[in-house]
């Protein structure tokens, strides 16, 4: 899976996926460099972003193939250059991963900014033009670890982010020992993802949805349970049945 990271919450991230074989790594940002990296200017405003004709950009994405995770990040001014970039891969089937920022933090135009990127790319998605969305929440994450000191803060969101995302798409591209992940409808192209404390029978989820319908939940148990765990089964049972009243 090729991955294409904008702005510096995108890269960010990316960076992190690079820790994983199964991922190309690609880097769009002010002041970047090297092999998977393309460099744009300082500019002063979203609108100029939005404008600006990113040249050879065709060029730089020559030669990729394949499934496509471009990730954005809503609080800054280049996430407006999104669609300019992304018409250049339109050939590839891309899905979007939209962070959104803490809202607390940003001012009021950085909010309309903000809200403007995630609903546009909230109705390409919805029209086909990509294959699907998923929406993450800082905020959401933050509560998630209970918080982390300024220095290493996102990384720690990533440490949290990242690796379920990882864990999605291997789960995906492996059979099941019992049961499936079914495939998505054409309808349901914005989704989230969460932890499910298994114990506690307790949701976290990433980005807090309006009017979910439809759920997946993965079991990831070690190969020793599955073979000695006789209740495992009907606990599983259990969860999801008590899930059902939620009419999901």
């Amino acid at each position: 899976m090729n991955i294409i990271g904008l702005g510096d919450a995108g890269c960010n991230i990316a960076d992190s996926f690079a820790q994983y074989p199964q991922y190309k790594i690609f880097k769009i940002n002010v002041d970047t460099e090297g092999e998977g990296c393309y460099n744009i200017p300082i500019l002063e405003t979203a609108e100029e972003y939005e404008s600006y004709d990113y040249p050879k950009i065709r060029s730089f994405f020559k030669g990729v193939k394949g499934e496509t995770l471009f990730i954005i990040g809503g609080s800054g001014k280049i996430s407006c250059g999104s669609l300019r970039i992304l018409e250049s891969i339109k050939r590839l089937p891309v899905s979007i991963l939209y962070i959104q920022p803490d809202l607390n933090m940003l001012d009021d135009t950085q909010k309309k900014q903000e809200k403007l990127v995630r609903n546009v790319i909230q109705e390409y998605t919805r029209s086909g033009i990509f294959e699907k969305v998923c929406l993450v929440s800082n905020d959401s994450l933050d509560g998630i670890i209970g918080g982390a000191p300024i220095i290493g803060y996102f990384d720690a969101l990533n440490d949290l982010l990242v690796p379920t995302l990882h864990m999605v798409n291997f789960f995906s591209n492996t059979k099941a020992v019992s049961g499936g992940i079914p495939k998505a409808k054409n309808t349901h192209r914005i989704y989230t993802v969460g932890i499910f404390d298994t114990q506690k029978n307790e949701e976290k989820m990433f980005f807090s949805l309006d009017n979910s319908r439809n759920k997946c939940y993965i079991y990831g148990v070690s190969e020793d349970k599955l073979k000695t765990d006789k209740k495992l089964m009907n606990k599983i049972k259990k969860q999801i049945e008590s899930k059902k009243e939620e009419n999901l």
